[in-house]
């Protein structure tokens, strides 16, 4: 029997209000199974985490704040929002300058008691004398929502900057998710199941890729491409992308396989064969490309199965450079048969705006992302700021699909799309939610701004640069 994995695309955002975390109220639907993604404070209903790591916080430029929109009847809307920083009651640590709390971001139920979790990086933070260090906090999801939080310490902070600027949960048969953080480094250090409230984990490891992979993570995105076990394995991307294959000991660089350079990674079973497949993103390469590898009964061939771009016929739009197709990405949840994928291209240029930036929402079917389409209401379809029922209109500089996330909050078995334009009015930021009633059909829900969940405008919060739940 073939196990889906959940997937974990980084990201999260908050804004500080008065007095600390505030609970959002409880709906009516039955809670969540344990563990389940993105339901911070066990009302039944996912929430989503909107990162805002550039925000000024108590006047302290580029502290950085995380917006927990809380889902419920109805679409998401900043009403149902609370702001994070380090400055809020219960979160390790203090706003400062530079910290860009919120810069990577992870979900998942880490001490299994049935509350989403939230692993914040804030790669900024000075450690001590370590300028830029880094640190990365777990905040503990409860009924009312986050009141607490526990630091993971960097066991080598000497030895690298910025220690989680890029994270992941690895999450497998245990029940017991591990937590991956990168750095400056090419390392990662793995901190296993077992997480709880007093700092204690189920212990730690470095993994070290091979001696041909010599920078950084960009972003780090987890599933089970390893055949029929059920342990979780590890898409890297970056100038040097890659995956690794997971074992009973942890990450194994001996399965470490080369993938062409890539920014950004999805996981899912795209032609429902029973085995995940992986997305890779190239936004540099030429308009972008997104590389599909077929799941197999090991692991995915290094060549890929096919690639996408906007020249391909039946895909929206036209390749050209600078469109960064393929920048952030977001696969639809397993058990509802074919898996879908949201591609964003924020330096879409439509009109007369430059970079406004544009998503392509593809289907899966039978040839998984392309080809003949498995029912109607299925092709692929494009969304800008100017298409009817997004908020917003095409400006220069809003790069609308800076980020990408597929969820369904309002428990309607619909996964709508929610998508980040970090670059709104110079930088502000936004966040677009597009209602699916089994295709994405936009509804005119108005967008979530900084000013309608406490975020300041001052300089560049980039609100809507990361997403997840």
């Amino acid at each position: 029997m073939h196990h889906h994995f959940r997937t974990v695309l980084a990201t999260a955002a908050a804004a500080a209000l008065a007095g600390g975390l505030l609970a959002a109220t409880a709906g009516s639907a039955a809670a969540l199974v344990p563990g389940a993604h993105g339901d911070f404070n066990g009302d039944g209903y996912r929430d989503i985490a909107v990162a805002a790591p550039g925000a000024h916080v108590g006047g302290r430029s580029g502290a950085g704040q995380v917006v927990i929109v809380y889902g419920g009847v109805g679409d998401p809307s900043s009403a149902r929002s609370v702001v994070i920083s380090q400055d809020s009651t219960g979160v390790p640590g203090t706003a400062e300058s530079g910290d860009g709390f919120g810069g990577a971001i992870a979900v998942e139920d880490f001490n299994g008691d049935g509350y989403g979790d939230l692993a914040v990086g804030a790669p900024g933070e000075d450690v001590g004398t370590d300028t830029d260090g880094g640190t990365v906090a777990i905040l503990w999801g409860s009924e009312a929502g986050f009141t607490s939080g526990t630091t993971i310490s960097d066991p080598a902070p000497s030895s690298h900057d910025k220690f989680g600027r890029v994270l992941t949960a690895l999450a497998d048969s245990d029940e017991k998710p591990d937590l991956a953080i990168g750095s400056t480094a090419p390392t990662i250090d793995v901190y296993r199941g077992g997480f709880s409230k007093s700092g204690a984990t189920g212990g730690s490891y470095r993994f070290v890729p091979p001696s041909w992979v010599t920078t950084a993570p960009v972003s780090l995105t987890a599933g089970n491409i390893g055949g029929g076990d059920v342990i979780a394995d590890l898409v890297v991307t970056g100038p040097t992308t890659y995956y690794v294959l997971g074992a009973a000991l942890g990450l194994n660089g001996t399965s470490a396989t080369r993938l062409p350079s890539g920014g950004s990674a999805a996981i899912g079973d795209f032609d429902h064969d029973g085995r995940q497949d992986v997305a890779i993103g190239s936004p540099d390469q030429d308009g972008g490309v997104v590389r599909v590898y077929n799941g197999a009964e090991n692991a995915p061939s290094a060549t890929p199965s096919y690639t996408i771009t906007q020249d391909m016929p039946g895909i929206p739009g036209t390749s050209e450079a600078g469109d960064r197709f393929g920048a952030s990405l977001s696969v639809s949840r397993a058990g509802y048969g074919y898996q879908n994928l949201a591609i964003g291209a924020p330096g879409e240029s439509l009109g007369g705006a430059t970079g406004t930036g544009a998503v392509t929402f593809l289907y899966g079917g039978p040839e998984g992302l392309i080809g003949a389409r498995p029912m109607a209401g299925t092709d692929p379809q494009f969304f800008a700021q100017s298409s009817t029922g997004v908020a917003g209109s095409d400006e220069t500089g809003d790069h609308f699909g800076g980020a990408v996330h597929i969820a369904d909050t309002n428990n309607d078995r619909n996964e709508d799309l929610v998508v980040g334009v970090p670059g709104e009015n110079s930088g502000d930021g936004a966040v677009a939610y597009l209602r699916s009633d089994g295709g994405i059909a936009p509804s005119g829900t108005p967008g979530i701004t900084p000013a309608g969940t406490g975020v300041s405008t001052t300089g560049a919060p980039g609100l809507g640069r990361l997403l997840a739940g």
